[in-house]
């Protein structure tokens, strides 16, 4: 009986804390809710076959990837072309909500801006996407939906 109270008194407990953690994970300035049915605006710069300028748009991996996520969460993309530098610097002004540029988690970047979990590796080289920190709801969506295309993507990047 003593374990059976203690399990009711466990599992109420539980239900309590969960209801103080409305809309977790959080986004400071509401980044997922801002370009879910929305814009997501992209930074580019050329690292083929990573990212290939393009006329209108880039074309490449990352870009691919990209798009296929705006559709997911119904946002139109606003694409800006630049040096990777220049890009970085706009993210971490929050101007940017990605940055795609054939990066690797090895940058020196890191500790100014977030990246995604690697979504790729060449030749020892974990690719990931830079996005603005601690948008940890507009991370997490990202990154299920990388997760998501990873055999298709390892199928595409065999050499």
């Amino acid at each position: 009986m003593q374990t059976r109270l203690k399990s009711i008194f466990l599992l109420l407990y539980t239900l309590l804390f969960l209801a103080g953690c409305e809309n977790y994970p959080k986004d400071p300035e509401k980044t997922l809710e801002k370009v879910t049915n929305g814009t997501l605006v992209v930074g580019y710069s050329e690292n083929p076959p990573w990212v290939v300028k393009g006329a209108a748009e880039p074309a490449g991996i990352e870009p691919e990837l990209v798009k296929a996520f705006a559709k997911s969460i119904n946002a139109s993309i606003q694409w800006q072309n630049d040096t990777e530098q220049n890009l970085l610097e706009e993210l971490e002004k929050r101007k940017l909500h990605v940055v795609i540029a054939g990066i690797t988690d090895d940058s020196p970047w890191k500790s100014k801006i977030s990246f995604t979990r690697p979504f790729a590796e060449v030749a020892k080289k974990k690719h990931v996407m830079a996005i603005v920190m601690g948008e940890n709801a507009f991370t997490i969506k990202l990154e299920t939906f990388l997760n998501q295309q990873k055999t298709a993507l390892e199928n595409r990047i065999r050499p």
